[in-house]
């Protein structure tokens, strides 16, 4: 009776511990089964558009954009500027024409009562300091004719003087327009039968505008408009206005 006993209690063993093994392995084998599910998310991340790429689908399934490399292109030469035909450069100028003055001598006596038109003579040298302006000085010698109305009037004469700064408009032709400002001092000398009196005074403001035209590099040649306002002193002011045509020598040339 006791082996019987003995048996039955060794089978029951045996079968708790397959039971518990049994067990064991089961929940062994559910836990990994839920690794895979959750790394399907980390697998699906690299899909997800990172910040500042492009969305649309199409640019996404065509692949990398090639850019083709450029081509070699010449290397461009500066182009250099114009050559100076002004700067360091002497010009003298020579011009002969007529003037006509208006205004007052003094007070109560008019300009153009004892002083007709004027055969205008003038000079003026001056140097270029950049490509467009030169600056210098010039001076003037009028003889004035007798007014018709003047019976005891013989003409008379005027000597002015001053600096001037002109501006030449264009470069590399033979064609030079300019426009010059010059102020001056005057002296006029007024003749009639009795005796001569003289007159002293500033030449405020001096408005001239020409153009030369140069048919070979050194000689040049062209018109002239001049006007001019100044004072005597105790006079209200006097004008003048003038034309003619105006001789150039350039040095060294254009």
């Amino acid at each position: 009776m006791r082996t019987p006993v003995a048996l039955r209690a060794a089978l029951g063993l045996v079968f708790l511990a397959q039971l518990a093994s049994a067990e064991t392995s089961a929940s062994a084998s559910s836990e990994p089964t839920a690794a895979p599910a959750a790394a399907a998310p980390a697998a699906a991340a690299p899909a997800a558009a990172a910040p500042g790429a492009a969305t649309d689908p199409l640019a996404a399934e065509s692949g990398p954009v090639v850019v083709p490399a450029e081509t070699d292109q010449p290397a461009l030469e500066p182009i250099p500027n114009a050559r100076d035909t002004l700067g360091r450069h002497f010009v003298l100028g020579a011009s002969v024409g007529a003037k006509w003055g208006f205004g007052s001598l003094e007070q109560d006596r008019k300009l153009n009562d004892f002083l007709g038109t004027a055969l205008s003579l003038k000079l003026d040298l001056g140097y270029g300091v950049s490509r467009n302006v030169v600056i210098g000085a010039w001076g003037e010698f009028d003889a004035h004719s007798t007014p018709s109305d003047c019976r005891l009037c013989d003409g008379g004469k005027s000597f002015a003087g001053g600096p001037f700064i002109r501006y030449h408009l264009v470069q590399g032709t033979r064609f030079d327009p300019w426009g010059a400002l010059a102020l001056g001092v005057r002296s006029t000398t007024v003749d009639t039968d009795v005796g001569s009196k003289d007159y002293f005074g500033v030449d405020i403001l001096k408005l001239s505008l020409g153009g030369d035209w140069y048919p070979t590099s050194n000689f040049g040649f062209g018109p002239y408009v001049t006007f001019d306002w100044g004072t005597y002193g105790s006079s209200g002011g006097h004008t003048g206005l003038g034309t003619g045509l105006r001789l150039v020598v350039d040095l060294p040339g254009k």
